[in-house]
């Protein structure tokens, strides 16, 4: 992803090394909040690529100068290239924070005609999806099983995992086919709910071309 050459700075030492299989590479984040969102973006088919900490800005308040670093730069099919800070929402609901970010937001539009975004815990960990993306993720990216290719035309379009599995049984799937149908999202399902026996998938006849 090709990046601005704006007033950059040295980066912040990370603590959590990411591994990034849409842009396979290592991606580095502060908290274990930027590695969820990270999975979530991972997963996302309109998101093309994606880097962390991409550099440093310096910008000027009432002649006082300060440095911020934005959490992520996104290039995405719809939206572009874009910002976004990741933070706990008990943090960006203080005054002093929602200040800050509402200049931010401001000089990064007039200023780099780019979107800065706030992304908080409430839009990341929404019930089971960051526990699905983490059971999934394992699997993401693997191909099918020449077996498995050969039964996709014949799937149903609506079945429980329970009933993929058992067919991947019968027919002499690898054992990780199944799983690995749903976490390239040839099936899917309510995220919101956690993954098991029971979850009923529903065939999404967008996703033979990534299969």
């Amino acid at each position: 992803m090709k990046q601005r050459k704006l007033n950059r700075h040295s980066k912040v030492l990370s603590r959590i090394h990411f591994h990034s299989k849409k842009n396979d590479s290592i991606r580095y984040c502060d908290s274990e909040l930027e590695a969820e969102r990270l999975l979530m973006l991972e997963f996302d088919k309109n998101v093309v690529a994606y880097n962390t900490q991409p550099q440093s800005f310096s910008y000027s308040v009432n002649k006082k100068m300060y440095r911020y670093t934005p959490d992520i730069i996104i290039s995405h099919k719809q939206k572009g290239i874009y910002f976004e800070e990741v933070k706990p929402l008990s943090k960006l609901e203080s005054e002093k924070n929602k200040d800050k970010f509402n200049i931010l937001k401001m000089l990064f539009l007039d200023g780099l005609s780019m979107i800065l975004e706030t992304v908080t815990d409430e839009d990341i960990q929404h019930e089971y999806t960051i526990a699905n993306y983490k059971k999934l993720y394992g699997f993401y990216g693997l191909k099918p099983s020449i077996k498995c290719q050969e039964s996709l035309a014949v799937l149903p379009n609506r079945l429980t995992y329970s009933d993929l599995v058992e067919f991947a049984t019968k027919n002499n799937w690898h054992f990780c086919d199944a799983i690995s149908l749903i976490a390239n999202q040839f099936y899917t399902f309510e995220l919101s709910l956690l993954l098991n026996p029971d979850t009923k998938l529903i065939k999404n006849n967008d996703s033979t071309t990534n299969i």
